[in-house]
């Protein structure tokens, strides 16, 4: 039996129903096909009863068929017409479903620039150069659609927190670079600075300057280098130059000075402190030839405290500091020291006790310290009063300050340069000639000083200086003095 198309549509599953299984089971009896067909055209079963016993049972089937055939023929045209009937409205509804439906109206989120002026966001959303509706997550290092709203909602997102956790322990590569490159120019930044400071401490202990100086020098290098960094980092007062030359610089040298001196041949000059001190010093000057400067240089080795002047403490503390410092002693060819019997004696002096050491050993003798005595011997055949003339003439003006003002206007007046007058050392024999020369210099001023100064007040100091300065002899024998000193010194120059 022929199902409608409607019926295979809303024929839901279940058991198979009984012309199905006739067509399945041809050789089932046919009590089941009269109930069916009894079933399928409505006769009550209990009608065959009363269409008469006496008939023959074959007839009775033979009618039972062709009513059943007619019943059949009689259903299967009202089928067809339902079938034809629920195929239409099947296709009908099947039309309905075929129709296109409409489309949703998709907008793109473009990516907002307002996300990076957040401050929870900008550690780590970047726009995406390549799509302008998508942003970059730095920390899981993927791109997303959507704008702030969609980049709040995945900040949330919990692999977002594990990634965003794990970096901020993180490094990042690009970051350590620029960090490098900083620490980089802090260091020589730094380094530059501290050579600055190296320099001026240097400066100040070749010059013999005060450490106090320091206090105001940094400063004035700011103000007056307002646009360098390095001068404005110097932070260089009078404590930290005095460490950096004792603990610094001292040290470096003398380790330098050593190392040269365990490699070369050198002199030693020595010579004692004159001040009336408990401990008296005892200066160690090396004389060496430096290849590097290509000329001679005298360098300090030491200043020993000696508890006695005597010369075996002296050539005690000379051993002792040469072994400190790892020089050998062959090296050292020469001493040098004033002429005091200590140090030149042949017997018990310093002279005799280095040359037990070595006997090859120079030893010389201060030659300023000779010089002086052949000045001082040679000053004795001056006359006496020209001496006294040289004193009297510095005792009178420089004693007294009303005094040295009121020259100060004898020097104005007679266009004399304006130089205060020297004095005699009794030590110091070469220094006459300085004093000398001043006194010619100042020689008009002072004369007419002078005879002012006695016209007033009649002093004897004052006539006593005029009288020498009216003898002509007395001029005629300074100018001689310091002619010998200028022509030795004109030698001196042309030797060199």
């Amino acid at each position: 039996m022929k199902q409608s198309k409607l019926q295979q549509f809303f024929k839901k599953p279940g058991p198979p129903d009984e012309t199905d299984k006739r067509q399945e089971n041809p050789n089932k009896p046919t009590e089941e096909l009269h109930e069916v067909t009894e079933v399928q055209t409505g006769i009550n079963p209990d009608s065959r009863a009363n269409l008469g016993s006496d008939k023959n049972s074959k007839n009775c089937d033979q009618d039972m068929i062709s009513l059943g055939e007619e019943s059949g023929s009689s259903t299967e045209s009202s089928e067809s017409e339902e079938s034809d009937s629920d195929d239409e409205c099947v296709d009908e509804r099947m039309n309905v479903k075929a129709k296109p439906k409409k489309k949703k109206t998709h907008y793109e989120h473009k990516f907002n620039s307002e996300g990076l002026s957040d401050k929870d966001l900008q550690k780590w959303i970047r726009k995406d150069e390549k799509d302008s509706t998508r942003f970059m997550c730095l920390v899981c290092n993927k791109s997303y659609i959507g704008g702030k709203t969609h980049a709040l909602r995945h900040s949330k997102n919990k692999f977002h927190v594990k990634n965003f956790e794990a970096k901020q322990h993180t490094t990042d590569l690009a970051n350590l670079c620029s960090s490098n490159v900083e620490f980089k120019k802090s260091v020589m930044l730094q380094k530059s600075v501290e050579n600055a400071e190296l320099k001026l401490s240097g400066f100040i202990a070749e010059h013999n300057l005060p450490f106090r100086v320091m206090e105001h020098l940094p400063e004035i290098l700011k103000n007056v280098f307002p646009d360098s960094v390095i001068a404005g980092k110097i932070t260089c007062g009078r404590d930290k130059t005095r460490n950096i030359i004792v603990k610094k610089l001292a040290p470096d040298a003398d380790q330098a000075l050593s190392e040269k001196l365990q490699k070369c041949k050198f002199s030693i000059l020595l010579d004692e402190s004159t001040d009336k001190s408990v401990v008296k010093s005892m200066a160690v000057v090396a004389r060496f030839w430096c290849p590097q400067l290509k000329r001679v240089c005298d360098r300090l080795l030491g200043l020993v405290e000696v508890p006695s002047a005597t010369a075996q403490v002296m050539k005690g503390e000379v051993d002792k500091l040469l072994s400190v410092r790892n020089i050998p002693k062959e090296n050292c060819i020469g001493f040098g020291w004033d002429n005091a019997s200590v140090n030149m004696g042949e017997v018990t002096g310093l002279k005799a006790l280095v040359k037990i050491d070595n006997p090859y050993v120079i030893v010389v003798g201060c030659v300023c310290h000779s010089l002086a005595l052949c000045a001082s011997s040679a000053s004795k055949e001056i006359p006496p009063e020209f001496d006294e003339f040289v004193r009297d003439v510095y005792n009178y003006i420089q004693h007294s300050p009303k005094r040295i003002a009121a020259y100060a206007e004898f020097q104005g007046i007679t266009d004399t340069k304006n130089h205060r007058l020297l004095k005699v050392c009794d030590v110091r024999w070469l220094s006459l000639e300085s004093v000398v020369m001043r006194i010619l210099e100042q020689w008009r001023a002072l004369k007419v000083y002078f005879y002012e100064e006695f016209k007033a007040i009649k002093s004897a100091s004052a006539e006593k200086v005029l009288k020498m300065m009216e003898n002509v002899y007395t001029k005629l024998y300074l100018q001689f003095l310091g002619f010998l000193s200028t022509s030795q010194q004109a030698e001196h120059i042309v030797s060199s």
